[in-house]
């Protein structure tokens, strides 16, 4: 499988992954400082567009990118929204950044912001049926899997 990028912003520095990483930074193509408000929402743009190509494909298997959060800035209070880039996008990559903190927080211009993570999608056929097998957990929702 090949990721390829589309840099839209030739002072980008190159994505990479070290060996042992799940994913790729995806950074904040910004020309100023963008402050956040407290408890804020923000969409930064990433500099880049992708497409995953060369890989097997079938109907009940397709792939995905996640955008994840980063613990560095997840430890500061900034949270990247987890979202899902289909593998037929091909505009820039945003992240969409969380301020759960009460006072503002500045993302400089190239901040690593995000992960980036292509991930493997199982599609099972859809098959409408009246009634489903029954389980012990049954309808039981939240908390109710007996794990404290």
């Amino acid at each position: 499988m090949k990721l390829n990028i589309k840099y839209l912003n030739p002072n980008l520095p190159k994505i990479n992954s070290k060996d042992g990483d799940s994913g790729y930074d995806l950074r904040a193509d910004i020309k100023e400082p963008l402050t956040i408000a407290p408890f804020g929402i923000a969409t930064i743009p990433s500099g880049i567009r992708v497409e995953l190509s060369d890989y097997d494909m079938s109907e009940d298997c397709s792939v995905e990118i996640q955008i994840r959060a980063r613990s560095g800035l997840t430890a500061k209070g900034i949270v990247a929204q987890l979202g899902t880039v289909d593998a037929s996008y091909r505009g820039d990559i945003k992240t969409i950044l969380f301020n759960f903190n009460n006072h503002e927080v500045t993302i400089q211009p190239m901040d690593r912001i995000a992960q980036m993570v292509v991930c493997p999608i199982f599609k099972p056929q859809v098959v409408e049926v009246e009634e489903l097998s029954e389980t012990l957990r049954g309808e039981n929702g939240f908390g109710s899997s007996g794990v404290k």
